[in-house]
């Protein structure tokens, strides 16, 4: 299923968009009506695609497009059609600048609305593929992690040693073996680097506490 969001403040216009996509059996639609809801459910879901109205009652959506572009480990990296009556050409260049996709302008065509959806949902992979370990979930295509199903901030090299020792579950990993496999320039990397990493990684995923095991003078394991 594709997910599909829309995040406008007037139920009627809500409505009226779940009445038109609801023709559409590939579609899981969720709603929000402000920022902040906007926000939660987006972290929550993670939507494919969002139709956002950029004048919500608690602040500008330009907002969220912001949120999104610049932190896409975390809220994803949805297509965004600006829901907007403003369709002049300096308006448009602005909405494309903070990081919306396309427009969609009110009061709606419905054949126009039918239409730009449907691009993005022909834009959108039928099967994602994702590294799964218990309750974590790598996705190598945008080097995402989720955690619980809530996204999870990590740093190139977390990530990247999370996924080293979820490729090479049930080995021991030597300091040595992994700075060869996770650093691209380790001459001047020291083996504590692997260990200050894998506790910033414990503390992020705790689950890790359980399974990731020390063994003194060897290195690590993945149970």
């Amino acid at each position: 299923m594709i997910k599909l969001l829309i995040v406008d403040d007037s139920e009627e216009t809500r409505e009226l968009l779940k009445m038109v996509l609801s023709k559409n059996t590939n579609l899981d639609i969720s709603e929000a009506y402000s920022l902040a809801t906007a926000i939660e459910e987006i972290k929550k879901s993670i939507p494919d695609i969002i139709l956002l109205d950029l004048s919500l009652p608690d602040g500008n959506g330009s907002e969220i497009c912001s949120k999104i572009r610049t932190y896409p480990n975390i809220y994803g990296n949805p297509f965004i059609l600006a829901l907007t009556a403003d369709t002049s050409q300096e308006s448009v260049n602005k909405n494309l600048r903070i990081g919306c996709d396309d427009y969609i302008k009110k009061p709606f065509d419905f054949t126009e609305l039918s239409i730009r959806i449907e691009k993005f949902i022909k834009r959108v992979p039928i099967i994602k593929d994702y590294i799964s370990y218990e309750n974590i979930k790598l996705f190598p295509n945008n080097k995402t992690v989720q955690y619980d199903g809530i996204f999870v901030t990590l740093s190139k090299n977390e990530y990247e040693i999370l996924q080293y020792f979820i490729l090479n579950k049930g080995l021991l990993l030597s300091r040595t073996n992994i700075l060869d496999n996770v650093w691209s320039d380790n001459f001047d990397i020291s083996d504590k680097a692997v260990d200050q990493c894998l506790k910033r990684l414990r503390k992020k995923l705790p689950i890790l506490n359980d399974f990731l095991i020390s063994k003194r003078g060897f290195g690590y394991i993945l149970k």
